[in-house]
């Protein structure tokens, strides 16, 4: 084929109806992530930020700070800049990796199918609520995803090529600096080393190829390794609230995809969210099982970095869960689900029409979520403390509330950034208390819940509603403030 054939042939690729698609869905989750970026820093964030506030060195956030909301390289940027700057300052880095995320998708080669399944990939991950959500928070899950793909796009080409020594070197380069992003990307490199494993005991491999690979896979391991039993063993765990596995389980992908968590007081919503979530599971699994018959290596890495995290739960039985330690296993049940579509659109007009129907839905509901996000903010506790401050009171003003620790939290670090707050003392276990606080913050996760316009405590105090605030689905809590009655 003559160059100018070639040059012509790119042409036409690039402007392909599946990539102008794909093109409007990187400015759209762009928008997206942007709008996201906005509001306070929320409950993690915070926590991450008051971690190494006082911290003399970089070193330290290494060897003194052994706790699992310290993302080390995030807490390197928040260190740099210290604990007065804007939310969007923190959460910078975490935008820039989230951009490069969907133009590394868009500018990728196809993961063995269709340009129009790795589009589908890329609009599933543009407009996912939970890959927003993580993905531009101040914490580390934007660069997890960001290695975790460019690693396994990686492992694709040497999968093609195992040769390629560029993308070997990006395999290992990604390995190392992912291990370093958040203590989940372990759940991806593990699988992803014992796929490489298999792959080079395959016979036709020449033994060149096979000592170039475990040359550069030995770093990540070796790196991988040193970094879990100096840092990541001994990690702290912080709390959350505990659920049943498979309900987190089953929230996770009903959000992912659109739907709802599953609620405790509200049945519709739990029963719908059940539906979408196994009928979610279903699609993928026969995806993945069609995509293995095929032969695949490609597809048994897929598999291994789905199932690997569910193994880990199942041996080391964690008191609890949550839904962004599976951010990478959603990112990779997107590329099952781009697959699906696809085969469904080469399924003539009845298949295109329900693959449309399905991506449609999709959109709408995520997008929903994503306003949602950035229209209420991701936490309204500064805000709260600077109102009951501007009170016409003098002297101190007593507050109390549900959660004493994550409250202590809240308003250390809104002492920091706005001194009004230096007015509030805060009542723990204000339900006990001798003298009850003047106001109270009553939070629930449920987001059914809605709190009566009035309670009374056990020793007769009342107090009433005098302002309520909602929050995004699996980020921070409902809030109703009260006020004291005047005796």
């Amino acid at each position: 084929m003559s160059d100018t054939t070639h040059t012509t042939s790119s042409f036409r690729h690039w402007l392909s109806p599946s990539l102008l698609i794909g093109c409007i869905g990187v400015v759209a989750g762009l928008m997206l992530r942007v709008f996201a970026t906005g509001g306070e820093l929320w409950l993690d964030e915070v926590w991450s930020l008051l971690k190494i506030a006082d911290l003399t060195s970089p070193l330290e956030i290494l060897t003194k700070v052994k706790h699992d909301n310290n993302h080390l390289l995030n807490s390197l940027w928040m260190w740099v800049w210290g604990p007065l700057q804007t939310p969007l300052i923190y959460r910078a880095p975490s935008l820039l990796f989230s951009a490069l995320l969907l133009i590394l998708l868009m500018a990728s080669k196809p993961t063995e199918g269709s340009v129009r399944a790795s589009m589908l990939w890329l609009i599933l991950v543009a407009f996912s609520y939970p890959l927003i959500l993580q993905g531009v928070e101040a914490r580390g899950y934007s660069l997890t995803l960001l290695c975790a793909t460019l690693a396994f796009l990686s492992l694709v080409e040497v999968s093609n090529n195992p040769s390629s020594r560029r993308a070997i070197f990006t395999f290992s380069a990604a390995g190392i600096i992912g291990s370093l992003s958040h203590a989940i990307y372990l759940l991806f490199l593990a699988p992803s080393i014992v796929w490489l494993i298999w792959r080079l005991s395959a016979p036709p491999l020449k033994a060149h190829s096979r000592a170039v690979l475990w040359l550069c896979i030995t770093p990540p391991i070796l790196f991988a390794c040193l970094l879990t039993f100096t840092f990541y063993r001994n990690m702290e765990i912080g709390g959350a609230p505990r659920l049943p596995y498979l309900e987190v389980a089953a929230s996770t992908i009903s959000v992912s995809y659109g739907g709802e968590p599953l609620s405790s007081i509200h049945p519709a919503v739990t029963g719908w969210s059940i539906i979408l979530a196994f009928a979610v599971t279903l699609a993928c699994l026969a995806e993945l099982v069609a995509w293995l018959r095929s032969g695949s290596p490609i597809a048994w890495l897929v598999g291994l970095i789905l199932v690997t995290p569910w193994i880990v739960v199942s041996v080391l039985q964690p008191h609890f869960i949550l839904p962004r330690y599976f951010i990478i296993q959603i990112l990779f049940a997107y590329l099952l689900a781009a697959r699906f579509l696809e085969r469904l659109m080469r399924q003539g007009r009845v298949g295109a029409a329900i693959a449309v129907a399905l991506l449609g839905a999709y959109i709408f509901g995520n997008t929903t979520h994503s306003l949602t996000l950035a229209t209420m903010g991701r936490s309204h506790f500064v805000e709260i403390f600077e109102a009951l401050a501007s009170r016409n009171q003098e002297g101190a003003i007593t507050v109390g509330g549900d959660q004493d620790f994550q409250n202590g939290l809240r308003l250390q670090y809104a002492h920091m950034i706005a001194p009004s707050t230096s007015r509030l003392v805060y009542v723990r276990a204000y339900r006990e208390a001798l003298t009850p606080p003047r106001f109270i913050i009553r939070e629930t996760l449920e987001a059914y819940t809605v709190f009566p316009d009035e309670i009374t405590l056990s020793q007769g105090t009342r107090y009433r509603a005098i302002q309520r605030y909602r929050a995004p689905l699996l980020n921070g809590s409902h809030v109703t403030v009260y006020e004291k009655n005047p005796e």
